[in-house]
């Protein structure tokens, strides 16, 4: 996207951010290092394609010998992009797992959306530039797909997810045709949990895990009140009841055949 610094904070924030660092004659690598982060994320974040933490603005305005620039700014661009509470900071920790592991009860997760089905989602509560900021941090998500070294991605989906005409027929068509491909992918399983099975959590989650260091959960909630959880009882509580979940999900050859059936009746 072309990044107009009095449009948004959000576009002002990549602006600025880009600007600083050409002035120091610092790469993105150079400036990521300081940020303890990858210098690919810093180029998103001079793209608008993710939104910083609070903690990498602080770590910035440090960098940079600013008096609190970036930190005072930050909170004006995640109330931009509405992002759900904490998910800017999970966005970063997802960039650097090595698995995932997703529970969704009600849509496709973001990871594994085709940009129509996504932008179908985000409309229904945005326009215009807020619309098209919080689709390219959808879509920019999906660059850990492409790296060297995929994380390793469990998905489990609740069969009503999959029947949800999400923007119309056309695009979920689309939408399962590309959950199809994906399953072709070694590292990528996701398996239907059927209509009648007892899984009655309404609200998704996601746990990550890391080659080094203890892993975390993320938990969606209505209204965009989702939250981190790290404390380590938590997250292995979550993920037993990800365990529990999967033993009433088909197998991922009977899910594909399922997905392959739900796309020939659209």
């Amino acid at each position: 996207m072309d990044i107009d610094p009095s449009a948004s904070a959000a576009e002002q924030y990549a602006y600025r951010l880009r600007l600083h660092r050409e002035r120091a004659e610092l790469t993105q690598d150079d400036v990521g290092r300081e940020c303890i982060i990858s210098g690919k994320m810093i180029g998103h974040f001079e793209n608008g394609r993710r939104i910083p933490t609070l903690d990498v603005s602080k770590d910035l305005d440090r960098l940079f010998n600013l008096d609190r620039y970036f930190e005072e700014l930050h909170p004006h661009v995640v109330r931009e992009v509405t992002l759900p509470m904490g998910f800017a900071e999970y966005i970063e920790y997802e960039q650097q797992a090595a698995s995932l592991k997703v529970y969704e009860p009600q849509f496709v997760p973001g990871l594994l959306q085709s940009e129509a089905y996504a932008r179908a989602l985000l409309s229904a509560a945005n326009r215009g530039d807020r619309l098209e900021r919080g689709l390219a941090v959808r879509m920019g998500r999906q660059d850990i797909l492409q790296q060297d070294e995929p994380p390793f991605i469990v998905v489990l989906i609740k069969e009503a997810a999959l029947r949800e005409p999400v923007g119309g027929v056309d695009v979920m068509r689309e939408q399962l045709a590309h959950l199809l491909e994906m399953m072709e992918r070694p590292n990528i399983s996701i398996q239907v949990i059927p209509a009648g099975r007892p899984v009655y959590l309404s609200s998704g989650f996601t746990l990550l895990g890391f080659v080094e260091g203890l892993g975390i959960g993320y938990a969606d909630a209505a209204g965009g009140y989702g939250h981190l959880i790290q404390a380590p009882q938590q997250v292995h509580a979550l993920a037993i009841r990800f365990e529990q979940i999967r033993g009433e999900a088909l197998p991922r050859s009977e899910s594909e055949k399922r997905i392959r059936a739900f796309l020939e009746e659209m």
